[in-house]
C-alpha cells in the first residue's frame, strides 16, 4: 500500500510538471485540440512542437521561433530585428575556446562549459539577455546562456545528452539544479522533489511542492 501510495504520489508530480508543459490526459472517443498531438506512449495529448501550452490549450509560435521552455522565442544565436524577425547576431554563438576570440560586441565574451565555448555577453539580468537565454548570476562572471533540450517532446531516453536531461511525461526538464543557486532556465525555479525520487527540477516559477 505505502509503495502504491508512493507510485501515485510521484505521479501527481509528473502531471503537474507536465500540465505546464503542455500535457493533458487524453478521455476516450475525444481527439486533441487544435496544434496538437497524441502521443501514444504517454497517453496524453500534447503541443506540437512549435507550439506552447496557453490556457489549456495550446497555441503555435510564429513562423521565425521556436519553443523554449514554456515560451516562444528565437532560436539560440537569434534575437527580433526590426522588422519583428528573428535573425541572426553577428557573434553570438559563436564557437570558441578561450577569451579573445570573440571579437563583436556586446558578444565578446567566451563561455565554456564542458569543453564547449560559445560567444556571447556578460550580464547582470535576465533581461539583458535574449528571449531564449538565461543571465547566469550564479557563475563568478554572469553571462547570457541557454538550456538545450528544454521543453523539448521526449519520450523515455530522448533527452540525453541535452541539459533538460530528463524525460517527464513527454518534456525534457532540467534536473540535479541546486536550491540555493537556483541554476535554472529563465522564468524557472529549482524545486526540491527528492521525496518521489528525483531528486531536484527546474520547474516553472510558483510550482515547487
Amino acid at each position: 500500500m505505502r509503495q502504491l501510495r508512493a507510485r501515485r504520489t510521484a505521479g501527481v508530480v509528473a502531471c503537474a510538471i507536465a500540465s505546464v508543459l503542455a500535457g493533458c490526459l487524453y478521455e476516450p472517443g475525444n481527439t486533441c485540440g487544435p496544434y496538437m498531438r497524441y502521443e501514444i506512449a504517454l497517453g496524453v495529448c500534447v503541443c506540437n512542437d512549435d507550439a506552447i501550452a496557453v490556457g489549456g490549450g495550446c497555441t503555435p509560435c510564429a513562423s521565425d521561433e521556436v519553443v523554449v521552455g514554456l515560451t516562444c522565442a528565437c532560436p539560440a544565436g537569434e534575437t527580433k530585428n526590426v522588422d519583428n524577425r528573428c535573425a541572426e547576431v553577428p557573434g553570438l554563438g559563436a564557437a570558441c575556446q578561450a577569451a579573445g576570440e570573440c571579437t563583436e560586441a556586446p558578444h565578446d565574451f567566451c563561455a565554456v562549459r564542458d569543453g564547449i565555448g560559445s560567444c556571447t555577453s556578460q550580464c547582470a539580468v535576465d533581461t539583458d539577455c535574449p528571449d531564449s537565454y538565461v543571465c547566469a548570476d550564479w557563475e563568478p562572471v554572469p553571462y547570457c546562456r541557454t538550456y538545450t533540450g528544454y521543453g523539448a517532446t521526449c519520450t523515455t531516453t530522448e533527452c540525453a545528452g541535452y541539459d533538460a536531461s530528463l524525460c517527464i511525461q513527454g518534456h525534457c526538464v532540467v534536473q540535479g539544479c541546486t536550491l540555493d543557486v537556483n541554476d535554472c532556465p529563465r522564468d524557472t525555479a529549482c524545486c526540491d522533489f527528492s521525496t518521489f525520487g528525483i531528486g531536484t527540477l527546474c520547474v516553472p516559477a510558483g510550482s515547487c511542492p
